[in-house]
């Protein structure tokens, strides 16, 4: 007689491969803002997000092998890096034929999803086979643009932010045999790019000492932090905010603006109360819009689609089981928040 497995062992191995995998790292601050933009191009049909529930399922299974594989390249690519910097390193130990079997699965279900892609359009298919491509050639040898300084920015910010926003993009918009106008692909895959820059700006900005440490060339230890922080503030990120508030006039969702207002306020809150000043571009510092793009970004669009498709409220509960915990921690502090400002007040 089979014996069931104790659901705390299962939850123990389930933390265990999110550690090996890294997933903390990448599922809500990569994913939230993919599937913003599912939801928004998905808008843009006045179709029902509800009638896209296994297209959403295809994407989010796509790219988690994608992240997976990144996240694992990486690794395997900067063991010796890292102990020079005395990081962490999650394949630390392990085998070759570990390695090389793990990352030959990644690729291989990979390859059958840019396969299946291509008969729904050799597009959708491209786009999602291009971040492959683009992270391969960030941290694989000889090419390891990884330490080309600019053209490592460049391939990081391709890989993890510009081609999987274009591939929903894609996707979803073949998903409705819909044509997409040139201005959303534009608009959306300039500010993917751009904030997908600032992003690896500020990484490389938090890990300076550790790469100077192990020698790595990045484009913050060629060029410096301040200079790598003008980039970002005063060339990348206006960029950033013009795409985006392209992205908002397109889209025309009255609901997005008002979280972009609330989440204005909550920032300014956290200034005066908290001392906690936005940032644009700091090393360690949580920088600003991210939140928006991750928590408010995407719960605007789905209530704004629930209030004229009422199924789609269970869209909302759905988004809010994977990704709760980002949403919490707006939540927490707007309340802590406003709680003390109402406290000031009453003095």
């Amino acid at each position: 007689m089979l014996q069931s497995v104790p659901s705390s062992h299962l939850r123990h191995v389930g933390r265990q491969v999110k550690t090996f995998v890294r997933a903390s790292e990448w599922w809500g601050y990569k994913f939230s803002p993919l599937l913003a933009t599912a939801y928004a191009t998905a808008s843009l049909t006045n179709t029902s997000i509800w009638s896209l529930l296994p297209c959403l399922l295809l994407l989010l299974l796509a790219l988690t092998v994608g992240a997976i594989y990144v996240s694992l390249l990486n690794d395997w690519t900067d063991r010796s890096i890292d102990e020079a910097a005395g990081k962490a390193n999650r394949l630390a130990g392990k085998s070759p034929t570990f390695t090389s079997l793990i990352l030959g699965f990644c690729v291989s279900i990979g390859f059958a999803f840019g396969l299946y892609f291509y008969t729904l359009s050799p597009a959708v298919s491209l786009w999602y086979l291009g971040a492959w491509l683009a992270y391969t050639l960030y941290s694989l040898p000889p090419c390891r643009l990884k330490t080309r300084v600019f053209w490592g920015i460049l391939a990081d910010a391709a890989g993890a932010h510009f081609f999987p926003q274009l591939f929903t993009v894609a996707l979803i918009s073949n998903w409705f045999d819909y044509t997409v106008s040139t201005g959303w692909w534009w608009a959306t895959g300039v500010w993917a790019i751009t904030c997908g820059i600032r992003n690896i700006l500020w990484h490389q900005l938090s890990d300076v000492a550790a790469d100077r440490q192990a020698g790595i060339t990045t484009f913050v230890t060629r060029f410096g932090e301040r200079p790598a922080q003008r980039l970002g503030q005063w060339v990348v990120f206006p960029l950033e905010v013009l795409a985006f508030g392209f992205v908002l006039f397109i889209l025309a969702r009255p609901l997005t603006l008002a979280a972009l207002l609330v989440y204005a306020s909550l920032e300014a809150m956290r200034w005066k109360l908290w001392e906690q000043r936005p940032l644009v571009l700091a090393p360690n510092q949580r920088i600003v819009l991210n939140e928006y793009y991750i928590t408010f970004y995407p719960l605007a669009l789905l209530l704004s689609q629930a209030g004229r498709y009422p199924l789609d409220y269970s869209v909302v509960l759905l988004h809010l089981l994977l990704f709760g915990g980002h949403v919490s921690v707006s939540a927490r502090n707007a309340f802590q928040l406003v709680g003390q400002l109402l406290r000031r007040l009453a003095r």
